[in-house]
């Protein structure tokens, strides 16, 4: 099982520093502090920031614990068909739902499954990818 380091001074030869959080050198010699995905930008954005503030106001709780009759607050707003697979233009234009920690995590998990599920007061509604344009088409009220 993997462990804490546990020196917290940077493992370059005759360095004094302190050692970043995510490797055993200090930021002059190649320490990571934090990592970012090259595709995390849209979620820096102002425009999601106000998305998801949108979305957390019209909707506190999660959805899938609701769905079962529990009460916990969301702190996730989940993208319902993951956008990274079918592209940039999923990221706004997507059904989005509101979810605590562990059932984002459990979701996500379910996606590399290829199931979607969306949860919703009548109980679990699983999708595919390939329903991704008939839902958003019905979002949208289109005939």
């Amino acid at each position: 099982m993997p462990t804490v380091p546990a020196t917290t001074k940077c493992a370059y030869l005759g360095c004094k520093a302190h050692r970043s959080k995510l490797n055993s050198y200090c930021n002059e010699h190649g320490g990571i502090d934090y990592t970012e995905r090259a595709d995390d930008g849209p979620y820096h954005s102002k425009a999601w920031q106000t998305m998801r503030a949108s979305q957390l106001s019209k909707q506190p709780l999660c959805q899938s614990c609701f769905s079962r009759g529990l009460i916990h607050n969301a702190n996730h707003v989940d993208h319902l068909f993951p956008w990274r697979r079918l592209g940039s233009q999923a990221f706004r234009h997507n059904v989005f739902q509101s979810l605590c920690t562990e059932c984002h995590s459990h979701k996500t998990a379910l996606e590399r499954k290829g199931e979607i599920h969306h949860y919703t007061p009548d109980g679990t509604v699983v999708y595919t990818l390939s329903d991704y344009g008939y839902v958003m088409h019905n979002a949208q009220g289109i005939d």
